[in-house]
């Protein structure tokens, strides 16, 4: 495993500079408890973890569902458009709730505008990036720290996948975790993480940790705070049609609870 490498308050790192990877994302249902129906949030924007409208343009492209111990938990969205609920009741155990954005073509002009389009139909065209984003939420409901979904990866494009319960983690401690891209471990990816209350959260690309994955796709996430955390991966890759656009760009958010 590599050296941890940890940044506090006055480091500064590049995130990314498109409109869509600018916006974190992240999927959440802090507050969670038995006998209650599940309440989620697909958090999308600046100031993680302030919760702001999803642009109405983009609102199409996302979906939000849970997963349980007894499977899928579909949700229904609310008011304001970034709440959704289910009336399934929870009980003690370890649930996730996964938001997708189907990818959207990001393209630069020469005027410094991002449009919506793929390249090949926007004049001036200057870059254009074909964003696949998405975001994994673990939730501990009554304080479950043995639940089997906290260590299962689900599928995503890219995936950070945790090696222990972070319940089972404390601030100060390693969590080990995984990156996947397409199902295989993801070698020299940057990971990157900020809390609620981190002195540059005000900032995008303020952070309080950073490392970078060895050759197993394995890092020891080291959360130096108690309390909610945005863990935060990605990795571009050429897109198949130059003409159409230049990059398919990867995105994935882990949003986790530290005690």
């Amino acid at each position: 495993m590599k050296k941890l490498a940890v940044l506090i308050a006055l480091a500064v790192c590049l995130l990314a500079y498109s409109p869509a990877s600018a916006h974190d994302m992240w999927a959440t249902a802090v507050g969670a408890a038995p006998g209650q129906g599940l309440t989620a949030n697909i958090g999308y924007g600046h100031r993680f973890p302030a919760m702001e409208d999803i642009p109405a343009g983009e609102l199409p492209f996302f979906q939000i569902w849970a997963v349980g111990p007894d499977g899928r938990i579909d949700l229904t969205q609310g008011s304001p458009n970034y709440v959704f609920t289910s009336e399934t009741k929870l009980a003690k155990g370890t649930y996730l709730v996964v938001s997708d954005v189907r990818p959207i073509y990001w393209t630069r002009t020469t005027t410094g505008q991002w449009e919506m389009k793929p390249r090949n139909e926007v004049p001036g065209a200057v870059s254009c990036e074909n964003a696949i984003e998405n975001a994994k939420g673990i939730i501990a409901v009554d304080g479950d720290a043995a639940g089997a979904l906290a260590t299962a990866a689900q599928g995503l494009p890219l995936e950070i996948v945790p090696l222990v319960h972070p319940a089972t983690v404390r601030a100060g401690q390693a969590l080990p975790i995984q990156v996947l891209f397409e199902g295989k471990p993801l070698a020299g990816a940057e990971v990157k993480a900020r809390y609620n209350g981190f002195p540059g959260v005000a900032s995008d690309t303020a952070m309080a940790f950073t490392d970078t994955t060895d050759q197993e796709g394995k890092v020891n996430f080291v959360p130096l705070a108690a309390g909610e955390w945005i863990v935060l991966v990605r990795n571009d890759t050429p897109y198949s049609g130059p003409d159409t656009c230049d990059k398919n760009s990867y995105g994935h958010n882990l949003h986790l609870v530290i005690n």
